[in-house]
């Protein structure tokens, strides 16, 4: 486990730094910035198509070969950018990316699910969490560092062979567990009424997990406006760091959220979360200075982070282990529809005031929470 750990915290410093650079990569090769957003969003699409994909091979040719594969075209992927000498190559090589990066998002959780019995997964599935997005966090704050003392195809390079050392990393440390039998047997059973409720229960998760996606996207793109229209004119640094507390608290989370989960049960945790991202919502809607503004977007870090786990884990509880990867990958299309529609709507709202956008989130998760309360156990 904390080889896996070290790998996936590697892995996605490497992708943080990417992150980072190909926007500023893209206009140095003459790229505008409706291209620049083309980029990005030709990446979201084929790891949206393609998530569920790597999760329905992961099923059939085992976790571990799966992302190592998906991993290992990644790497050669990014390699390829040292070599680009205009924006269309760069959107196509990030089309390819998106198509071998669904694997590193997708794959995790369902290889966790196999190795960790229901009472301890939880805590397993924060601790991956935690791994992936503290990676995030410092891959930007590393390529921000690199790109003023060595050129674009040098960090490219840099990050391709780091990602290949994850790889080997993960194939030849990692060990990949089957399910319990006693879990196999307790998972498939196949009764009319189980299927109903069963089908139900995804269902209904996965709305939850298009809902918190919804929320995160409106918060990435509209509260740095938000922060440096309230702090003034010379304090942007601020609204950023206003920023990566969010990501910070959404990292911290993942673990304790996980834990709760084990010990309340994911439906009752996940109700919780969802009063944390009221909570956070509304004082950001009537936020009365900075101070309050960085409670709120911290304690709406905690909630939508606390969600992501407390959902991951209902998935993994209910699904067969022969189809936990692609619930994953299902999973991850409704996070990534979520994360499309989310900046959308945030942007149509905000001309209306500047706390509409958190409004529209309040709601979102009022309207999540009681959805939990209807039609998920909660015992």
């Amino acid at each position: 486990m904390k080889l896996l750990l070290l790998s996936l915290l590697v892995y996605s410093a490497s992708l943080g730094v990417i992150l980072y650079v190909i926007p500023l990569y893209s206009v140095s090769l003459g790229a505008d910035k409706m291209f620049v957003g083309l980029i990005t969003a030709a990446y979201a699409i084929a790891y949206t198509v393609s998530a569920p994909l790597w999760g329905k091979a992961s099923d059939h040719v085992g976790r571990k070969l799966a992302l190592t594969l998906g991993m290992l075209g990644y790497s050669l992927v990014t390699f390829l950018f040292a070599f680009t000498s205009d924006p269309a190559q760069v959107l196509v090589i990030r089309l390819l990316e998106g198509l071998t990066d669904s694997s590193f998002w997708t794959v995790p959780p369902a290889l966790i699910a196999d190795m960790y019995v229901p009472q301890d997964r939880g805590i397993a599935l924060g601790k991956i969490g935690t791994a992936q997005l503290a990676g995030l966090i410092a891959g930007p704050l590393l390529g921000g560092i690199l790109i003023k003392g060595i050129n674009y195809s040098i960090i490219f390079y840099i990050c391709s062979v780091i990602i290949l050392l994850t790889v080997l990393l993960v194939f030849f440390s990692v060990q990949e567990k089957k399910a319990s039998s006693l879990e196999t047997e307790s998972s498939s059973e196949t009764g009319p009424e189980i299927k109903g409720k069963t089908k139900k229960g995804f269902t209904v998760t996965y709305v939850n997990m298009g809902f918190s996606a919804i929320a995160f996207g409106v918060l990435v793109s509209q509260f740095v406006v938000h922060a440096n229209e309230m702090l003034g004119p010379g304090k942007e640094d601020i609204g950023g760091l206003f920023l990566t507390s969010y990501y910070v608290a959404e990292a911290f989370i993942q673990p304790p959220a996980g834990k709760l989960s084990d010990i309340i049960g994911p439906y009752r945790a996940t109700q919780l979360a969802y009063v944390m991202c009221t909570l956070g919502f509304f004082v950001l809607t009537f936020a009365p200075s900075p101070v309050f503004l960085l409670i709120a977007v911290i304690i709406a870090g905690l909630g939508i982070g606390m969600l992501y786990v407390t959902l991951t884990v209902s998935l993994m509880d209910m699904a067969p282990p022969s189809k936990r990867g692609l619930v994953s990958g299902v999973q991850n299309i409704a996070w990534g529809v979520g994360y499309f529609v989310g900046p959308m709507v945030g942007g149509i709202v905000a001309t209306y005031s500047v706390g509409a956008p958190y409004v529209f989130c309040a709601i979102a998760s009022v309207l999540g929470g009681v959805l939990t309360s209807l039609y998920l156990k909660s015992d």
